[in-house]
């Protein structure tokens, strides 16, 4: 029955991190949301993690604020609000850049006309490049 009542507690603090988060999110700037995340709340304290020491410094300046907004949104248990750095955090919010290389109109028709002079698996694999035209090309990487 231990077990039970544990899992119940686990469930009930992860419900109330995850409301926590979205309320931070809106209360947030939107260029400083990537940049953070609720991490614990033990004892009145709420733990925000941070992915650098500079964003850190700059929401330490938002405290008051955003606890007294947490405060007002249903969790008036806040106390104090923390900023751990949490280098982890910039690199799962990075966003990968996407290749934005496109295959022209003109170039899909001339490998159109050479696979066709081709023929053969050289000249189907040409006819499937030229179909890509006006499309992003999703099987280059772009590191």
């Amino acid at each position: 029955m231990l077990m039970g009542q544990r899992f119940a507690q686990i469930q009930d603090k992860s419900g109330t991190l995850a409301q926590l988060h979205q309320h931070l999110l809106a209360a947030l700037d939107p260029a400083v949301r990537p940049h953070c995340a609720v991490s614990n709340l033990r004892g009145g304290v709420l733990v925000i993690g941070v992915s650098s020491a500079a964003w850190a410094t700059r929401l330490q300046y938002q405290r008051l604020e955003l606890l007294s907004e947490l405060r007002g949104k249903g969790f008036p248990m806040l106390t104090s609000i923390e900023f751990k750095v949490n280098p982890q955090l910039s690199r799962l919010q990075a966003e990968k850049p996407t290749n934005t290389n496109r295959l022209s109109d003109k170039a899909s028709e001339h490998l159109q006309q050479l696979a066709e002079n081709i023929g053969g698996e050289l000249g189907e694999k040409l006819k499937r490049l030229a179909a890509q035209a006006g499309r992003p090309d999703k099987g280059s990487k772009s590191d």
